[in-house]
């Protein structure tokens, strides 16, 4: 989230208008609009003042993110995301059907290579 996405949502959780919020915390609508919008970048200071100024505390915390896990980043490269976005479009009876076909193409493959290893056509 964004420093103009926590002003406004202060703003809004706590029933201000622009103005209001402005004339609480000592500046001007429009600057409270540029705030809001992103079209500027306020310091940290500037957005705790505002999100004060509309009853509210910021808190700032660190957390831990995972490691990343070589084997799913190596996974998610590889994945052709269109085949799934594909096969989800399918309903469930569809992706069943597909499952079984796929199965029975596997065991005739089975089949046809312990064929072909005792030589038989």
């Amino acid at each position: 989230m964004d420093a103009g996405a926590i002003i406004a949502e202060a703003r809004t959780r706590a029933g201000l208008t622009q103005q209001q919020l402005a004339d609480r915390s000592g500046t001007s609508q429009p600057a409270i609009a540029r705030l809001e919008s992103g079209r500027a970048s306020p310091t940290f200071t500037t957005v705790e003042r505002v999100v004060a100024a509309a009853g509210f505390a910021l808190r700032i915390d660190l957390l831990p993110t995972a490691a990343p896990d070589p084997v799913v980043e190596r996974y998610k490269r590889d994945v052709d995301r269109s085949l799934l976005r594909a096969n989800l479009r399918k309903s469930v009876d569809e992706r069943l059907r597909s499952l079984v076909e796929l199965q029975d193409f596997g065991h005739e493959l089975r089949r046809a290579v312990r064929a072909g290893k005792k030589g038989r056509p």
